[in-house]
């Protein structure tokens, strides 16, 4: 069930996380439980959204496809828009990476202004685990821009976690159709699992960069071609849909990491660099690496990969810079 679109949502140009569907809320009888519910559909009518607790909410391959349902419906409701949509694709380390959807938009809004181009939306397609050939699904999911409308941009993080598996996908998500003129609601869904996490001591950190060579190194050769080879096909969809694809490193403490991880990040800075050169011009592919540039002090890791609250403001703030320069420009009459 929803709502119709328009209101504040329509003149904000973003669209907040709602709380709670119909189906999320059934079977809940209790007085406290009913209240709870209510305190969140009030919060979210003033852009807040109440965390969902990890019992009630999602888990993050849902929401991915829940967040390409309202997409779809955006896109019906306005199909000329001239804003571009971006879409963050990536493991749960691009997941705690970005503040939330609503933040990142508005930030993004502000700064596009400023530098006179376009003003985005901003969705997060990235999870648990993600593989390459889930973010192909995904990808296939998108609509398609239509003519008229500036590309959408498609950021395909590159991190080292993702190259340690085979790129295989899942069964996809089916959702029920849109109802004609309905807005579809987001479930709770909880992004930032690591917020109230102590972060492991340094020592522990640092004992975690040869581990990964121990123990990752060996599937990372062994998939890293298939890897680059799903990586192609995405691009080559992305062309297909009317999208940009941009390659984009995924957070990575330096200060902890050092030189202890060259191989595997050179090795993908390699093969990133290769796809740039071979689809640059043709299908609009750039490179984004800026995570020894960025200098997030390593207190804002869980990790070495995972950022809590501040490092995320730090990580989404450098990505907006970045995404500001492939906007394009306002059109003037």
């Amino acid at each position: 069930m929803g709502r119709p679109m328009g209101g504040r949502w329509a003149r904000l140009g973003i669209m907040p996380g709602r709380a709670y569907t119909r189906e999320s809320v059934r079977g809940r009888r209790s007085r406290a439980g009913f209240r709870a519910v209510l305190l969140v559909l009030a919060a979210a009518a003033l852009l807040t959204v109440l965390p969902a607790t990890a019992s009630a909410a999602v888990d993050d391959w849902r929401h991915e496809w829940e967040v390409l349902r309202l997409v779809t419906y955006l896109q019906q409701q306005d199909p000329v828009s001239p804003r571009p949509l971006v879409y963050d694709l990536g493991d749960s380390i691009a997941r705690e990476s970005i503040v939330s959807d609503s933040n990142w938009t508005t930030q993004l809004s502000k700064r596009a202004g400023r530098a006179g181009k376009v003003a985005p939306r901003a969705f997060t397609l990235a999870g648990h685990n993600q593989t390459f050939g889930m973010d192909e699904q995904l990808v296939a999911g998108i609509p398609a821009t239509p003519a008229g409308q500036s590309p959408g941009i498609v950021l395909i993080g590159v991190g080292i976690s993702r190259f340690i598996g085979p790129p295989l996908g899942t069964p996809r998500i089916d959702l029920d159709p849109l109802a004609p003129g309905v807005e579809p609601l987001l479930s709770p869904w909880v992004r930032h699992v690591y917020d109230g996490r102590k972060p492991l001591s340094l020592a522990r950190k640092k004992e975690l960069v040869p581990r990964w060579m121990e123990r990752r190194w060996t599937a990372f050769r062994a998939n890293r071609a298939k890897n680059f080879e799903m990586i192609t096909r995405i691009i080559k969809l992305c062309k297909a849909k009317g999208l940009r694809p941009v390659l984009v490193d995924q957070p990575l403490d330096m200060k902890i990491v050092g030189s202890g991880l060259d191989r595997p990040r050179l090795s993908i800075r390699s093969g990133c660099d290769t796809l740039v050169k071979r689809y640059g011009a043709s299908h609009g592919v750039r490179y984004v690496h800026f995570t020894k540039a960025v200098g997030i002090p390593s207190k804002y890791y869980w990790d070495m990969h995972h950022l809590f609250a501040p490092g995320a403001r730090l990580w989404q703030s450098r990505l907006s810079d970045e995404l500001v320069k492939l906007l394009p420009r306002t059109r003037t009459l």
